[in-house]
């Protein structure tokens, strides 16, 4: 599955990152790379938030001073895919809520974070058949013209 990337920059820091991690290419790493690169700042402060040499995320990154609204969700949520993570540490004393889809899909990157989603569980998007689901899927046409026939 090739995932549709915000910028050239973005597609860049991805595969850049999925090769200096030096480890197979899991939906874990693929998901949390996607993420972290759709932000300049994300990509430009990675070394805040991801240790290549240890392979693992730096959450003391979520404290740092560079951190603005967004990126702190794209962050909350490449953590969250990566590995499960929701703010309870010693060192990130977040409130899990703020890992919630409520708080973190509440930005223009939306269409993004549902293809690190899709990234992360791969093997569930593979699988919809929807030629096997029990209703057709309406385009968007479809749909208004049934909602003004309604009317």
């Amino acid at each position: 599955m090739s995932p549709n990337f915000r910028d050239i920059e973005h597609e860049q820091f991805y595969e850049g990152n999925l090769r200096m991690a030096n480890i197979p290419q899991d939906s874990y790493h693929k998901s949390l790379f996607y993420t972290l690169g759709l932000s300049s700042q994300t990509r430009q402060h990675i070394k805040d938030l991801y240790d290549h040499q240890d392979n693992c995320i730096r959450l003391e990154g979520l404290q740092e001073g560079w951190q603005t609204g967004t990126t702190l969700k794209i962050t909350q949520l490449a953590f969250n895919l990566f590995n499960g993570f929701i703010g309870e540490s010693e060192l990130n004393p977040d409130r899990p809520r703020n890992y919630s889809p409520y708080f973190l899909f509440d930005t223009n990157l939306m269409p993004y974070f549902f293809e690190s989603i899709k990234l992360r569980y791969a093997e569930y998007t593979h699988s919809l058949d929807h030629s096997s689901l029990p209703f057709s899927l309406l385009d968007a046409k479809d749909m208004l013209g049934l909602y003004e026939q309604e009317i």
